[in-house]
């Protein structure tokens, strides 16, 4: 299991990678865009900053407003350039990018609406930077909007040209450098675009291929990981196997002594090879007392060497009378519970329904519950409850012992674990309640606890009475 979270954790590694090189990407591909942005916002602030030099000639000389107000929009752009570049950040990048792109609208447009006819070519070079550089910044669909904006301006002032009047303005000598000067301006801005963006290209192709070889070595690695993670998980597996035949050998060999040490000094005691005094036969009971706790020790291992091993067999029987075999376990519990002021009493429903069951693991269940409940009840009492609920019935064992954590609740139904007051009190080897717990699950049915510390405990073991994952051992 171990070895499955593990690989489970690497194989989750793959998409980890991946998607840190998407977001790498992106922030490249941003980067990329800021480059191409910065670069066009230097030279429109030095182009737009000669233009408004040239149209404020013609605006102070002559009066013309149209001249006036070209100049003032190229003045305008150059500094909102100028304030982009210095305070432009990448968290706000688009937000800049998309004011500004309405600006430099607003101003090409206006450059081509209060000019003579010659200068719309300039306009609709002007408004194709403008259109380029909204293809390299913005997203598909926004694309699409800043074309059709674009188209649609150019066509609204081809039109407003035609119906009104606007006076015209003489540049004098700078006329050449304006006519001529501003499309090389455009074409140089264009220029410094395409450059940008090959270079990106070819750049962009270079780390492609060193991520792709990147990825190759990544997928190969985590290949070798997962190749290793399942030997490993197969060497566990026949390890954990080979513990567990251990466990089971050690464990038959192990109770066939123990048997005959327990029989032959029961021999001793009962007379059969001799007279023995008292003080023999209490220590000889001492002997078979504790061989019996190594018994029930070395059984309770042997189970979970099997139940480990998924080798545990029930053997299933269709009509299980749960009476006959709670008042087996209410009598081994007055066993448990002499010379102790501890009272054993009972609350069973009439007319219990018969169940499916093996009636052997059944009571072995609830004599693990009795007995811990014994154990750890000194005075007060114990009180078995069996009641039928829906499809189940429900077997409760409340005692008003010593209590459990509600930390160490979960630790109860692990497997070699004890609470400190069951190492202090009971002993043992912790199996007793881990045990019960595969053996209810195995019958389809589940067990649990509800306990205050020092309010004693009730165990609940909820068993089917016609459970589908069983099937009669001998119909």
């Amino acid at each position: 299991m171990i070895m499955d979270q593990t690989w489970s954790g690497n194989r989750t590694n793959f998409p980890t990678i991946v998607s840190a090189h998407a977001d790498s990407a992106k922030s490249e591909q941003m980067q990329y865009q800021m480059e191409i942005f910065r670069t066009l916002l230097i030279w429109v602030c030095i182009v737009c900053g000669l233009l408004f030099a040239a149209y404020m000639f013609p605006a102070v000389q002559q009066g013309a407003w149209p001249a006036l107000v070209v100049s003032v929009s190229f003045l305008g752009i150059a500094l909102f350039s100028g304030i982009t570049l210095r305070f432009m950040k990448d968290q706000h990048f688009m937000r800049w990018v998309r004011w500004w792109l309405i600006f430099a609208n607003y101003v090409v447009f206006i450059f081509g609406l209060l000019q003579a006819n010659e200068f719309l070519p300039i306009m609709a070079l002007g408004g194709t930077i403008v259109l380029t550089l909204a293809v390299f910044l913005e997203t598909a669909s926004n694309t699409y909007r800043w074309a059709i904006g674009t188209i649609t301006a150019y066509v609204v002032v081809v039109i407003v040209r035609s119906l009104i009047h606007i006076p015209s303005f003489d540049f004098g000598p700078l006329y050449p450098l304006v006519l001529f000067g501003t499309p090389f301006a455009c074409l140089i801005i264009l220029a410094l675009l395409g450059l940008v963006t090959t270079q990106h290209f070819k750049f962009n192709l270079i780390q492609s291929e060193g991520r792709r070889k990147q990825l190759e070595v990544q997928e190969k690695q985590l290949i070798e990981s997962k190749t290793e993670a399942e030997a490993a998980r197969e060497k566990a597996e026949r390890s954990d196997q080979v513990k567990s035949a251990f466990l089971a050998s050690m464990s038959h060999e192990l109770r066939t002594p123990l048997n005959a040490v327990i029989n032959f000094t029961r021999f001793v005691i009962d007379g059969d090879t001799g007279p023995v005094n008292e003080e023999q036969v209490d220590l000889l009971t001492e002997v078979v007392g504790s061989a019996k706790h190594l018994l029930n020790l070395i059984n309770d291992v042997l189970d979970m060497s099997k139940i480990e091993a998924d080798s545990l067999s029930l053997f299933i029987e269709d009509d299980i009378n749960l009476n006959s075999v709670v008042n087996s376990v209410i009598s081994t519990g007055r066993g448990l519970l002499a010379g102790k002021s501890t009272e054993l009493k009972t609350d069973i429903e009439d007319n219990l329904p018969l169940i499916r069951g093996d009636r052997q693991r059944i009571l072995q269940i609830l004599l693990n519950i009795m007995s811990n409940a014994c154990k750890f009840t000194d005075q007060g009492e114990i009180r078995v409850k069996v009641a039928h609920s829906n499809d189940n019935v429900i077997i409760s064992v409340a005692d008003t012992g010593s209590g459990i954590d509600l930390k160490d609740q979960e630790m109860v139904f692990e497997a070699f674990k004890q609470t400190k007051t069951g190492l202090r009190q009971g002993g043992g080897t912790g199996l007793g309640m881990p045990i019960a717990k595969s053996l209810t699950e195995a019958h389809g049915g589940s067990i649990w606890l509800e306990s205050e510390l020092g309010k004693g405990a009730t165990f609940f073991v909820s068993l089917p009475i016609k459970s589908d994952l069983l099937a009669p051992t001998m119909a």
